[in-house]
């Protein structure tokens, strides 16, 4: 080691830059200095202004237009929260109990004829050749919204026709609570 000493990265750096701007400075005269000493401090006040107040002034604005629509739909979801409350208390809609009958009907609303419907206790077994599996899947949803039937056991097997299948459909009719 010959005793000179090596620099450290950004210390350097820093150092050189203050020995500079002391360069800077010393070099104007105390009305350049009064000049740059007031455009800095206009300079970060714009920065203050821009950065912080702004924000805060605008936001604050934009909530206060923003407020009468936020609680004219506080009070119709509480209208609605009060709705949904009465409704829930009030009985369900009671479907009549399946036959026979309602389901060939129900089949033939969707221009489906069955091969037979056969009825045992709470379920209803369905047969059905060269059927529209269109007609059938139309069917199937119309009888599970209106009638409250499910589906408990499905046989569905196409047919050369396209969309044309047979099937034999075992349903149940779920009970009202």
């Amino acid at each position: 080691m010959n005793g000179t000493s090596k620099s450290h990265g950004g210390g350097d750096v820093a150092h050189q830059f203050k020995l500079a701007l002391a360069g800077f400075w010393a070099m104007r005269n105390a009305r350049e200095r009064t000049m740059l000493g007031a455009a800095a401090v206009i300079v970060v006040l714009g920065l203050l202004y821009a950065l912080l107040i702004d924000p805060a002034l605008s936001g604050r604005v934009q909530a206060n237009k923003n407020l009468p629509l936020l609680r004219q739909q506080v009070a119709t979801m509480q209208a609605l929260a009060q709705e949904a409350a009465a409704l829930s208390g009030k009985a369900a809609v009671s479907v009549p109990p399946m036959t026979k009958q309602s389901v060939e009907a129900g089949l033939q609303r969707k221009g489906l004829s069955a091969q037979s419907v056969v009825m045992s206790g709470d379920f209803a077994k369905v047969q059905l050749t060269s059927a529209s599996f269109g007609a059938l899947i139309d069917w199937l949803d119309e009888a599970q919204k209106t009638a409250r039937l499910s589906v408990i056991d499905a046989s569905i097997t196409a047919l050369p026709a396209v969309g044309m299948v047979d099937a034999n459909i075992t349903l149940r009719q779920q009970k009202s609570e």
